[in-house]
């Protein structure tokens, strides 16, 4: 890559020019070889930059920001200046949105902004609460230990998400295996075999007439059913990038059984485990809720949340307002009086938030549990269906030639 320089000689003369090497940290190191004094490394890219133009495509995963994070608290932690730490990330990363974040994060710092400042500017990558997170940290001196403490809730938060997830996946997997066979099946395959029977002749099973019958449906609105569903799709798509389908949604999620459970523990875990942090921080409860409700997914937990802030800002003790909004589970709010009362909020919160850890691994697993079962049964029965009318269907049509 061409990196861009301005450096200074030991007698105070200023040299620009450009290095074709693989990262920064590499520029840095023929500079210094040839006895120059590194004072500004940029890349020297064009002006399209598909990262630049595209941030959100490129965003990188949770996982990303999770190793991003703990190897520059590592690099501080060994006194190694922030600029140096974030070029050496920079030449190592392999997500195209990071590494262009990176630089202009560089570049930000470079002018005099402080580290939260610039990540702050990018915002579609670093979320509120990590950003808050670092300023306390830079406040107090303790960048690295923040920046651990960040880290570790990350990866709580991800391990949690990805059981959610790793649940409903296999299921889902099933599930479309097997209705994309059913349609290859009554599209392409049964037309063949119904005209076959059909010339044969003689009485057909009902379960071979039945299976014909939507064969013969699928042939006639095959087209039309596809083009209703996309549409579907798309409307559905469209709305939920809505504030009011994203709540609409989000509500009626919590309602579906087994389902609802374990959304509501995901965000009563992400509620305490993200106020904890911040209040560990010294950061004031009202203003931790404020930085935790833009970090909660749920619209209807967030809308709720609030209700809770305007209650406490109105003087009202954080735990009567939980209690008194009704939308939380009791054992949040009793929770609270109960840290209120020893004055110990953020250790309560830290033991909710190992609670409902647990809580959402266990649902999460009992999705699996319930819906593997059911997903077996329907393919089993659809598969035994089409298999029984098509051997009896050939079974009439060979008593019929004879």
């Amino acid at each position: 890559m061409a990196i861009k320089y301005e450096a200074y000689t030991r007698l105070g003369e200023k040299v620009v020019g450009v290095l074709h090497t693989d990262d920064e940290e590499a520029a840095y190191d023929i500079l210094e070889q040839e006895d120059l004094i590194p004072y500004l490394l940029r890349p020297a890219s064009g002006s399209f930059n598909v990262a630049r133009m595209f941030p959100t495509i490129f965003n990188p995963s949770s996982q990303d920001i999770i190793d991003f994070t703990r190897q520059l608290a590592a690099l501080l932690g060994s006194g190694i200046p922030l600029v140096r730490c974030l070029m050496a990330q920079r030449g190592q990363v392999s997500n195209t949105g990071l590494r262009y974040a990176l630089g202009e994060i560089i570049s930000s710092v470079e002018a005099g902004n402080k580290l939260s400042d610039a990540l702050d500017e990018q915002s579609h990558i670093f979320p509120d609460f990590y950003v808050r997170m670092l300023r306390v940290g830079e406040a107090t001196g303790g960048l690295p230990f923040v920046l651990n403490q960040v880290a570790d809730t990350l990866q709580r938060r991800k391990a949690v998400s990805d059981r959610v997830r790793d649940a409903a996946v296999y299921p889902a997997f099933t599930l479309l295996v097997a209705i994309v066979a059913a349609v290859v099946l009554v599209t392409y395959s049964l037309p063949s075999l119904s005209g076959l029977l059909s010339e044969v002749g003689g009485n057909l099973p009902t379960s071979t007439r039945v299976l014909i019958n939507v064969s013969d449906f699928f042939d006639l609105y095959g087209t039309p059913i596809l083009v209703v569903l996309a549409a579907i799709v798309v409307l559905v798509f469209v709305a939920l990038r809505t504030e009011i389908g994203r709540a609409a949604t989000d509500t009626v999620l919590l309602r579906v059984p087994v389902i609802g459970r374990v959304i509501v523990a995901n965000n009563m875990f992400a509620l305490a485990s993200i106020l904890s942090t911040l209040l560990r921080s010294g950061m004031s409860p009202i203003e931790g809720l404020r930085l935790t409700q833009r970090g909660m997914a749920n619209a209807y937990y967030r809308r709720r949340l609030g209700r809770v802030i305007d209650r406490a800002t109105e003087g009202t003790k954080l735990g009567e307002a939980f209690d008194e909004d009704g939308g939380f589970p009791s054992i949040v709010s009793q929770a609270i009086i109960t840290g209120e009362t020893r004055g110990r909020l953020d250790d309560t919160m830290s033991g909710l938030a190992e609670y409902y850890e647990d809580v959402t691994k266990r649902a999460a697993g009992g999705i699996t549990e319930l819906i593997q079962p059911a997903i077996i049964l329907f393919v089993a029965g659809m598969v035994g269906f089409v298999a029984v009318a098509i051997i009896s269907g050939i079974y009439s049509a060979l008593g019929a030639v004879r």
